[in-house]
């Protein structure tokens, strides 16, 4: 659409990212400041992944998310105000406002 475009994820997630003038179906890479996640119920993101860990610091509150089938290796650390911690082991999705979002030539890709 001309308010988004849609970046389908290697996981099989979308991702809708800022107006973007790649050609349907070209490979790109998406990015997105930590900072700028947040999230929500299952299923409403772009990344289902269960919460790995919640620890309070003052009025934050750091959580580490795991997506699901990702690498051992692959973790989502947020920080977020602490009245909107999830409960550890809970699933959740991320998500991000699409002016946030990034979207590049994949170099892999000839871009």
């Amino acid at each position: 659409t001309t308010d988004h475009t849609l970046v389908r994820l290697d996981t099989g997630g979308l991702l809708k990212a800022r107006p973007q003038s790649a050609p349907d179906g070209a490979r790109v890479r998406a990015a997105v400041q930590p900072g700028r996640l947040f999230l929500c119920p299952a299923g409403d993101g772009f990344c289902t992944g269960t919460v790995e860990t919640v620890t309070y610091v003052g009025t934050l509150v750091r959580v580490t998310v795991r997506p699901l089938g990702g690498k051992d290796t692959d973790v989502v650390r947020l920080e977020l105000p602490a009245g909107r911690a999830p409960d550890l082991g809970a699933r959740v999705d991320l998500a991000a406002d699409p002016a946030n979002v990034s979207v590049y030539p994949d170099a892999e890709d000839g871009g």
